[in-house]
């Protein structure tokens, strides 16, 4: 009888393990699934932020309100470097084409508004150890062909919206003084819009800056 309730007890705590191990791999799954869920709910809600902050940086550049868009871009562009980072890290496969798409496309488009609210934040001074605000401008250009540098097959930017990155670019170079560089871009602004007014008012004047 002792023998046969040991062997009883060993078998009930057999059952209680297998039915714990039972409840452990129904509970696993639906707990991968739900982290999956959950991991892929903060994704999109990342996204749609910084998407969000972006269109709220071009209310207030449209309002004229240049500190405020300044500020709300670079908020978003917070977004977009942890986004990158979860990718760096592997939360996001490297093969997630739409996650990259919509990456490459956020970067490129934030940091090319971020560009000329700069250019446009005439009341920028400076602090001790800060750059311009034409440096800031043409930094945050670099940012933009950097996104179509490191994904160059991901998303492509229309004609026009690199028309307008590399007119931002030429007006931050001409702001440093630097009218050699300028001239090169803006000439590469007028292959992609060759009609453009601004475009061509601004290749005249580098012209005449380079030959004073």
């Amino acid at each position: 009888m002792a023998g046969n309730a040991l062997d009883g007890d060993d078998h009930d705590n057999n059952i209680s393990l297998e039915e714990d191990e039972d409840r452990g791999g129904k509970n696993d799954e639906p707990k991968e699934t739900t982290q999956s869920i959950t991991d892929s709910l903060r994704l999109q809600d990342a996204i749609s932020s910084a998407i969000k902050l972006r269109e709220a940086g071009n209310e207030a550049f449209r309002a004229g309100n240049y500190e405020l868009s300044t500020n709300i871009y670079e908020d978003a562009a917070y977004k977009i470097v942890y986004l990158k980072g979860l990718q760096q890290l592997g939360a996001i496969p490297s093969d997630d084409l739409n996650f990259t798409k919509t990456i490459t496309e956020m970067q490129f488009k934030l940091h090319s508004n971020e560009a000329a609210s700069w250019l446009k934040l005439e009341s920028y001074v400076p602090a001790e150890g800060e750059v311009s605000r034409f440096q800031k401008a043409l930094n945050r250009t670099d940012r933009s062909l950097d996104a179509l540098k490191d994904h160059p097959t991901a998303w492509k930017p229309s004609d026009e919206a690199m028309a307008r990155l590399l007119y931002r670019r030429a007006l931050a170079c001409e702001g440093l003084g630097d009218y050699e560089a300028a001239s090169i871009v803006v000439q590469k602004a007028k292959l992609y819009a060759p009609a453009d007014k601004l475009i061509c008012a601004l290749q005249s004047k580098i012209e005449t800056l380079l030959k004073a």
